[in-house]
């Protein structure tokens, strides 16, 4: 039986509470904010964007700042909520718009501020948000601060907006290139010396030698080519190669990998077709579904990893047997999330996401539910055609 929802079953929200004011209540709450001239200047004397809340979570001020970084004008703020002024990618598909769908479950902005009004104090959060160009897709990493107030017997929410993004993004490059890099070395410099030890292991010793190497300099590569992808530096070159044998080359690489342990890796499904493409990009995309499925499938566990023909698209596929928690589901592709702690990633499928769609102008997906377990999906067309692939947006929306 479906578990999916009728249009009549459809509820009013799916997280925060639905609702708004209406056109009379709202003027009638703008109208206080308005005349309290004080609380404007105050609002205008920050540098960083602020907004004050209706308890709907409507917007009944903005501060230049945030009128300026939006590039609106405050009447085209007024009553909507900070999702949707600011771009995210989920307010259509809640009943009531922002807060109200799915995804805004694990929004830091949204909890915030029902903390803040909840609790009767200042709120700080993390805030990651997907968002939704005219021609693209991006992200933001945001701290939101929400206040709770009261002007003239009305209760209002102050909630104050800090990009993040920049400092964000390099704490998370930084790290991985640092953890990655330094164990890899670590690795060649502990093996170099039981080579000059162990004479009689030459062979053995030599060929890990060639292979930590080969995976350092791959690192490096990543953390460059993820580097200048954001920034739209990224250059491509279109190469000509036959799908089955990319599969069984990146197969037998996993394979070597310390991250496969005693899991296996099977090729299955393969329209053994030819594509003209960027062959390091597209393997670094399916190596990246290819390590994040290995790590998930338990010991002795199999990933399975194919591809078909879709018309003038191909479509890559990488699949394990786990699901994924609906939590990490909800915030998949976004920039800082990660599964793995301080330690983790946070970068692995958000570079996915923007290397395979942005440059490689395909589409990146997935499937977690049981019985199938997880399913990632990277389909791309046949010819890529640079004149297609369109140059990087600002990472946030303050640049």
């Amino acid at each position: 039986m479906s578990n999916e929802l009728t249009s009549a079953d459809t509820p009013d929200t799916y997280y925060a509470p639905a609702g708004r004011d209406t056109p009379q209540v709202f003027a009638r709450k703008r109208e206080i904010v308005s005349r309290t001239p004080l609380l404007a200047e105050a609002l205008n004397a920050i540098p960083g964007m602020v907004m004050i809340l209706n308890t709907h979570r409507q917007i009944v001020a903005a501060n230049r700042a945030m009128t300026r970084v939006l590039q609106a004008a405050t009447d085209d703020l007024l009553a909507k909520r900070p999702g949707e002024v600011v771009g995210c990618l989920w307010p259509p598909e809640g009943p009531d718009g922002c807060g109200t769908s799915r995804h805004c479950v694990t929004c830091g902005a949204v909890n915030a501020i029902l903390e803040s009004q909840t609790q009767k104090t200042q709120v700080v959060r993390e805030c990651r948000i997907q968002t939704k160009g005219d021609s693209d897709s991006g992200a933001m990493d945001l701290r939101v601060a929400a206040t709770p107030i009261e002007v003239e017997g009305e209760a209002f929410i102050v909630l104050a907006i800090e990009d993040v993004s920049d400092s964000n993004r390099m704490s998370v490059l930084q790290r991985v290139f640092f953890h990655d890099v330094l164990n890899t070395a670590g690795c060649i410099s502990g093996y170099a010396d039981y080579l000059a030890r162990q004479h009689e292991a030459v062979d053995e010793i030599s060929e890990l030698l060639v292979r930590l190497s080969d995976q350092l300099v791959e690192e490096i590569n990543a953390q460059r080519d993820l580097v200048l992808a954001e920034t739209g530096d990224l250059q491509l070159q279109v190469d000509m190669l036959t799908t089955k044998q990319l599969l069984d080359d990146l197969r037998g690489q996993y394979l070597k990998s310390p991250v496969a342990g005693d899991r296996s890796i099977e090729v299955r499904n393969v329209w053994g077709g030819v594509i003209w493409t960027d062959q390091r990009i597209l393997r670094r995309i399916l190596g990246n579904m290819l390590k994040n499925a290995l790590e998930a499938t338990a010991a002795g566990g199999t990933v399975a990893i194919g591809c078909s023909e879709e018309g003038d698209r191909v479509a890559f596929t990488v699949r394990n047997a786990e699901v994924m928690p609906a939590e990490v589901q909800l915030q998949m592709f976004q920039r800082s999330f990660t599964t793995k702690g301080q330690t983790g990633r946070g970068i692995g499928t958000y570079s996915m996401k923007l290397l395979g769609e942005r440059y490689l102008h395909g589409k990146v997906s997935f499937v977690s539910r049981e019985p199938d377990g997880t399913v990632f999906t990277l389909t791309i067309p046949k010819v890529l055609r640079l004149e297609a692939v369109k140059p990087a947006p600002p990472a946030s929306a303050g640049e």
